[in-house]
């Protein structure tokens, strides 16, 4: 019988997982397009067992021998917290926060009966500190999920990956020319981060169903506001204004 979890996010925390950026899917992007700049980001993804392999199979990315995990990265990742904190506090919290956000400390890119083995790895990271970890805290999962919206979100962003799986896989493949992209491929973890590109802009759009002008705008906004943190310029962010500098309306 595996050993249930405990957990309750602590709403003044922030210390473990309220980074600079966070992942959104395409189904979300109309709600966030605002208020994040939208980068794409891809990383590898090593199945654990058979079981885990048939699960990812469905939203991964396959290359060669990897298993890839596209995704819209919502932020700055050289911010040290989110732009959306407000004294330590979400000010998306509850229903207007991200599906990922909402699955945290869990993770969507295993099943649900390992979820244990996603929690031993954060315990060793980040989350090592994280005060939601506590025996006072109910129990959210026991081998599958005990919390209904737990639950609910977990499966919802799954479906949102396998949704938008074949659009990212092309953005994958459109970079595979890219210094980038060979170095990413090379090493053994790695995390490899582009511009959406603008051949793809209309398509993203389309899907998300906002208005191509009105998201152009926006995003253009956001990088010039996030282009410099703590001094440094977000080289990214550069490369993000000169594609949407060429995006023709």
């Amino acid at each position: 019988m595996k050993k249930q979890i405990k957990f309750q996010c602590m709403i003044q925390c922030s210390s473990a997982c309220c980074g600079g950026a966070t992942i959104i899917t395409l189904k979300e992007l109309d709600r966030f397009y605002k208020i994040f700049p939208i980068t794409l980001g891809f990383r590898k993804l090593h199945p654990f067992n058979d079981f885990h392999k048939a699960y990812i199979e469905d939203f991964a990315i396959k290359y060669k021998s990897f298993y890839i995990i596209g995704d819209f990265i919502a932020g700055n990742r050289l911010r040290k917290r989110c732009r959306m904190l407000k004294e330590a506090l979400c000010s998306l919290h509850n229903k207007n926060k991200p599906l990922q956000c909402s699955v945290v400390p869990f993770s969507v890119t295993f099943p649900e009966n390992l979820q244990d083995i996603v929690i031993v790895e954060r315990k060793k990271g980040a989350f090592r500190t994280c005060k939601g970890f506590d025996d006072n805290a109910p129990s959210v999962w026991n081998g599958e999920f005990t919390d209904p919206i737990l639950k609910e979100n977990f499966y919802e962003l799954r479906q949102n990956l396998v949704f938008q799986r074949n659009i990212v896989e092309r953005l994958f493949f459109k970079c595979e020319n890219s210094p980038f992209f060979r170095k990413f491929i090379t090493e053994e973890q790695g995390f490899f981060e582009i511009p959406i590109i603008s051949d793809f802009i209309d398509e993203v759009c389309n899907i998300a169903q906002v208005d191509k002008f009105e998201f152009v705008k926006m995003q253009r906004s956001l990088f010039v506001k996030e282009l410099t943190v703590g001094g440094v310029k977000n080289s990214l962010f550069i490369e993000a204004l000169n594609v949407l500098d060429g995006v023709k309306n």
